[in-house]
């Protein structure tokens, strides 16, 4: 070994490691302990096992042959000495691949995770449990605990989205055909770069003593609002220079009454209510959240269509931060507080804020925020700078846990002046604003907006129609099967290829087991699916 790496030491019982002036391995019999880690290890099924810093592998073939077929084993190295060095033992430990393990580095941990995930024959894993064969995970604690963390909050992001498509899966695609059908594709754009800093704007109690620092600073400033903050900050004479929206029912509408006839820009997720797309008269750049693991949706991804993939994020707040990721180098966040105030959850001029007013008398006021100050799950959130009195829910809560997974790395600064759930973003004065905008205003030019789409010559119209009819082949062809029996030798290919008839079961694994009640579901689901993708196609020849 090098003079400043590894040293590999024969203790009589076996190889140990002194590195970096730390003993990785008992010094007496090195084995001993990661055999018994492993021995001890917690066994389940569909369960990720997470080893920092695998070193001389000690344990894993332990391991390896205690967990079921479900599970699987991610070693984790920081150290790019020790990694090769774990790879040597790997192969002396196991020498053929195996499906069950793999070895990386921290940037490679959740394309590795996929990998072991997609071999498991349609199972996902359920949980990650760390198991520690070595004293190696020491020399870079932090490190291993952002990569446990990230994988933990992809797994928990999964089942939500999980249990949120049950419930709005059938709504979400239902609202992508009608918007493939009703687009105005010559107003869709690609995100372009921003030279001036990105505010993003939240509905939270915070935005009202943050507004009249935007406004003085207004023409400075790209102000990227989420929907719910949009009319907001019209209302106090802030007119966004672009909405996010995400949500897929109707309820949000009201969010941009001040913006109607605008030229707003808008990034808006293509499984938004389609009023969401006649809210403003401005460029529409097209997110797709990848919502499900889908057929349906990856053949959407790369039909040629004019679409920003963006990840399940769930909130549009947390995916407002993505978007101005996207935009500008320099961001601050305003408005998105995941907390709030005992009786007052929004900020003043919001509809929650309206119509919670509307609805006031004299001895009944905000009782809506009051009722959500003290229902079931709701605590006194410990962590705030300011503002002790503030409470938070399990969703905000896990929503400000998705935010700071986004701003981790990036110049984000906190304009919300400490109130609310802390993010891993230092807190921004007027001073820092003002700062910054001095420095990027000597570079800053006027740009072109480079995601112009109308000089293409593609006609996405047509692609967007072909999309539709080749969708609706496949349901003709699954709904023929199912009826007359014909042909069932294809069934479990198209249905396989056809998963929006069933991604939003709870049981979508029944189908293609080709179980017989989840089959007359199915049957169900061609019938109005059939209905729904013939109208869409219809609107687009009677357009013509």
């Amino acid at each position: 070994m090098a003079a400043d790496g590894p040293l590999l030491v024969d203790t009589g019982r076996g190889l140990s490691v002194l590195y970096r002036k730390r003993w990785l391995y008992s010094r007496h019999d090195p084995a001993r302990q990661a055999e018994r880690a492993a021995g001890e290890a917690q066994i389940l099924e569909d369960t990720l096992y997470f080893v920092p810093s695998p070193c001389l592998c000690y344990g894993l073939t332990t391991v390896m042959a205690r967990i079921p077929e479900s599970s699987a084993i991610l070693c984790v190295e920081a150290d790019a000495v020790l990694l090769e060095l774990a790879r040597d033992a790997l192969k002396r430990a196991v020498p053929e691949a195996r499906d069950e393990l793999r070895l990386v580095s921290p940037e490679e941990t959740i394309d590795a995770y996929r990998i072991l995930e997609s071999s498991r024959q349609g199972r996902r894993f359920r949980r990650v449990i760390e198991l520690r064969l070595s004293a190696g995970r020491a020399l870079a604690d932090g490190v291993y605990d952002d990569t446990l963390d990230a994988l933990r909050q992809t797994l928990s992001t999964r089942y939500r989205n999980r249990v949120a498509l049950v419930r709005m899966g059938r709504l979400w695609t239902r609202n992508t055909i009608a918007n493939l059908s009703a687009m105005r594709w010559q107003n869709i754009r690609q995100p372009a770069r921003q030279c001036k800093p990105v505010v993003v704007c939240g509905a939270g109690p915070s935005l009202d003593t943050t507004m009249p620092l935007i406004r003085r600073y207004r023409d400075s400033l790209y102000v990227l609002a989420c929907d719910t903050a949009s009319g907001a900050l019209a209302r106090a004479g802030i007119n966004p220079d672009a909405v996010v929206c995400l949500e897929g029912q109707v309820y949000n509408v009201q969010d941009f009454l001040p913006l109607e006839s605008t030229t707003t820009r808008l990034f808006a997720d293509l499984s938004a209510h389609p009023s969401s797309f006649r809210a403003t008269t401005g460029p529409v750049t097209l997110l797709l959240s990848e919502w499900a693991e889908s057929s349906f949706l990856s053949r959407l991804a790369t039909s040629g269509l004019p679409l920003v993939a963006v990840p399940p994020l769930g909130s549009v707040g947390v995916l407002a931060i993505h978007v101005a990721k996207m935009l500008g180098e320099h961001i601050f966040v305003a408005g998105l507080d995941f907390a709030f105030s005992p009786g007052k959850t929004h900020c003043a001029g919001s509809p929650s804020d309206i119509r919670e007013r509307g609805s006031e008398t004299r001895t009944r006021k905000h009782a809506v925020s009051w009722a959500a100050s003290y229902r079931d799950g709701v605590t006194r959130l410990q962590t705030a700078r300011v503002g002790s009195g503030l409470v938070t829910d399990p969703a905000l809560s896990m929503y400000a846990s998705l935010a700071a997974h986004e701003l981790r790395g990036s110049h984000t600064y906190d304009l919300r002046g400490g109130y609310g759930t802390p993010l891993p973003i230092p807190l921004a004065s007027e001073d820092t604003l003002r700062e910054l905008i001095a420095t990027t205003a000597s570079d800053c030019r006027e740009l072109v907006d480079s995601g112009d789409y109308r000089a293409s010559r593609t006609d996405y119209a047509a692609l967007a129609r072909a999309f539709l009819a080749g969708e609706l082949v496949r349901v003709e062809s699954i709904a023929s099967i199912l009826s007359t029996g014909a042909d069932s030798e294809l069934l479990p290919g198209l249905l396989s290829e056809t998963d929006l008839l069933y991604a939003h079961f709870p049981d979508p694994e029944r189908v293609l087991l080709l179980e017989r009640d989840a089959l007359k579901r199915v049957a169900v689901e061609a019938a109005y699916w059939r209905g729904k993708l013939g109208a869409a196609i219809d609107s687009f020849d009677s357009s013509q």
